[in-house]
């Protein structure tokens, strides 16, 4: 039995912080519940008064409304908080998977297309009046694209901190590529040595 690939965990996800910002999310998710909750049961209340609904039944639908509103916001937070969870990608031989709220797979032998295309950021600030305004600095972040029968997969070089993936990895996608026998897939595992080697030269 031929033994199994090891996983290199590609560093796309959050790599600190992460407990922090879940905390902040739910903290955040139980106050916008409460509000939410208080706003539906408000908003239900018109709507009885604009219907001149004044039987003793009357509460059901600010009951309702409410109970929709707090609902709404709880599946809101939990996909948030999930993507903050699951967010990451690994290799495993010539398999990337890339995972978010839904995993994909595709094995980079079997690629019908390969691109390595880099997406621009531009970072705003706050002025002294309260507006955001451009800072002037963009943050360019190389995206490869996998396509295969399986479907496609993109995977943003940079961590959620918007920090580049360290060379290891990039070396490690880049020896994946090789067995890829497609359309850019050369192309893409030459950038992926040339960011590993001096970062500023490339797509940055």
């Amino acid at each position: 039995m031929q033994p199994s690939a090891p996983r290199i965990t590609l560093s796309v996800g959050y790599r600190s912080g992460r407990t922090g910002r879940i905390i902040s999310l739910l903290v955040l998710g139980a106050i916008l519940t409460v509000g939410c909750g208080c706003v539906g049961a408000f908003v239900g209340t018109g709507l009885n008064a604009a219907a001149g609904n004044n039987t003793s039944g009357s509460a059901t639908v600010p009951a309702l409304v409410a109970l929709l509103s707090a609902a709404l916001v709880m599946l809101l937070i939990g996909l948030l908080v999930t993507s903050v969870v699951r967010a990451g990608a690994w290799l495993e031989g010539t398999r990337l998977t890339v995972v978010r709220l839904a995993s994909k797979t595709v094995d980079l032998r079997a690629a019908r297309s390969v691109s390595l295309q880099a997406s621009a950021v531009a970072h705003t600030g706050v002025s002294s009046d309260g507006s955001l305004v451009a800072t002037g600095a963009v943050t360019r972040t190389p995206v490869l694209t996998v396509s295969a029968d399986t479907g496609t997969v993109k995977l943003g070089l940079r961590s959620r901190e918007s920090l580049l993936i360290p060379p290891p990895e990039m070396y490690a996608l880049a020896a994946a590529l090789d067995t890829a026998r497609c359309p850019g897939a050369a192309e893409a595992a030459g950038w992926l040595r040339a960011m590993a080697a001096d970062p500023r030269t490339m797509l940055l």
